[in-house]
């Protein structure tokens, strides 16, 4: 059984007849896929970043001598890690998320030099 303002509905869609849907707009389309794309890549970097990150911090660590664990530093480890949790945010997925702001435009230059400067240095593969 249909309320009355399904009915009334009903009928008016009937003389008035039912509106066609909108034609798909294949260039909007492709701006929304790109930018679904580009946002994909940037969590990509963003995450890679960080494991980056990670590892660096994880080598140094291994790289400083082994000293019997001070109860001073531990005290100083969480002290630091709370200062960092101050700054960190949660992703949609829960995982910490800390923003990284350089100083200038320079400073994106000189770390793409940098790198590039490094992957210069690796050992180029027979007949290359």
């Amino acid at each position: 059984m249909q309320s009355g303002i399904d009915e009334l509905k009903a009928r008016l869609e009937v003389l008035l007849g039912a509106k066609a849907d909108a034609p798909v707009d294949a260039s909007a389309r492709a701006a929304k896929l790109e930018e679904a794309e580009r946002l994909a890549r940037k969590e990509r970097v963003a995450l890679a970043g960080g494991q980056l990150l990670a590892a660096a911090f994880t080598f140094l660590g291994e790289m400083l001598p082994q000293a019997p664990a001070a109860e001073s530093a531990q005290r100083t480890a969480d002290a630091l890690r709370d200062s960092f949790a101050d700054c960190i945010e949660k992703d949609e997925s829960g995982r910490p998320r800390l923003t990284v702001t350089l100083p200038d435009a320079r400073a994106l230059d000189t770390l793409a030099r940098s790198i590039a400067a490094l992957l210069e240095q690796r050992p180029r593969a027979a007949g290359v």
